[in-house]
């Protein structure tokens, strides 16, 4: 059983990893004009931490307007990876034909094995960074480790603590 501190850490570090890759996501959509980015693709790191569920999104396009989108540009679960990327309405495949939106809802086995954000999205909400008055307690810098892999250090600004029970 890991420590308090470590697990509190491990928690902190796990919540700002799915904040910034949500934030990544929703500046993308927001810095495309919606006119002539009507849908994005979804693009997974496929590597062997690759889940079944972002296995079966990958390369998937949705329209804006899709019911699905906003759940779609978060992540699914903690560490997931995913990017969007927007697709300009004159984009063409290969082939020279238009691109067009081909995204199917993955089955609800899937979702509940993998997707734990897609499941209750309104229970992760209140993710935030631990704050008081004088500041923030830490601060989530993104790094890349000796792998090539985007991580997140937990730098304290004051000495770590223990969270008391409410």
């Amino acid at each position: 059983m890991p420590e308090p501190m470590e697990l509190m850490n491990e928690i902190l570090r796990m919540t700002a990893t799915v904040l910034i890759q949500q934030l990544d996501n929703v500046a993308r959509v927001d810095a495309l004009p919606e006119g002539d980015f009507p849908m994005f693709e979804i693009i997974e790191e496929l590597d062997e931490a690759s889940c079944d569920l972002c296995l079966q999104m990958d390369g998937m396009i949705i329209e804006r307007s899709h019911p699905d989108f906003d759940e779609v540009q978060n992540p699914a679960h903690i560490n997931c990876r995913r990017i969007i990327a927007g697709v300009g309405a004159k984009e063409v495949d290969p082939d020279g034909d238009p691109l067009e939106p081909d995204y199917e809802r993955p089955s609800q086995d899937l979702i509940e094995e993998h997707g734990h954000f897609m499941i209750d999205r309104e229970k992760y909400r209140p993710l935030r960074i631990l704050s008081h008055p004088e500041g923030r307690d830490f601060v989530a810098r993104p790094y890349v480790d000796e792998h090539g892999k985007r991580r997140i250090r937990l730098d304290w600004r004051i000495p770590p603590y223990e969270l008391e029970a409410a």
